[in-house]
């Protein structure tokens, strides 16, 4: 009878673990000739110079997106369209300039020498992670809206 309730509990813990997992996501590898135009000139103007590592589609219930992973660490996200989402660097390392313009010149003006490690766009505004710490945010029209946390 023990032997029966262990295995009666292992199937049920299986059974939890089995329902908690997250098959409803992939994470494909593709290539980058896979990737929608608007991503592929992205990569192409800003990372001309670096090698593309890996780059993999992530589908879900509602849309897919991309992850492109570069040799010098930085990686790159894009929505189903190819518009970017997140641009980030390697601890201590900047991403390109010239990503959102404003933005740069925001920071050039506000914070000297401090570069920018981390940027994320979604339907809010920009989130900027600088090398020195700071969070800043801004509208969708590049208006400083604060710090973060």
């Amino acid at each position: 009878m023990k032997k029966f309730f262990l295995f009666l509990t292992v199937c049920v813990f299986a059974c939890m673990a089995w329902s908690c997992s997250d098959d409803d996501d992939k994470d494909t590898p593709i290539s980058v000739n896979d990737l929608p135009v608007a991503a592929k000139n992205f990569i192409s103007q800003f990372y001309s110079s670096d090698q593309v590592v890996i780059v993999t589609k992530e589908v879900d219930k509602a849309n897919s997106s991309y992850e492109v992973k570069f040799k010098s660490g930085q990686e790159v996200e894009f929505d189903a369209a190819g518009a970017w989402t997140d641009v980030d660097a390697p601890t201590g390392k900047t991403i390109p300039t010239g990503i959102v313009p404003e933005i740069d010149q925001y920071v050039e003006q506000n914070f000297q020498s401090v570069g920018i490690n981390e940027i994320s766009r979604d339907s809010r505004g920009y989130e900027v992670d600088l090398l020195n710490g700071r969070e800043l945010l801004f509208t969708l029209d590049f208006v400083f809206a604060g710090y973060g946390d």
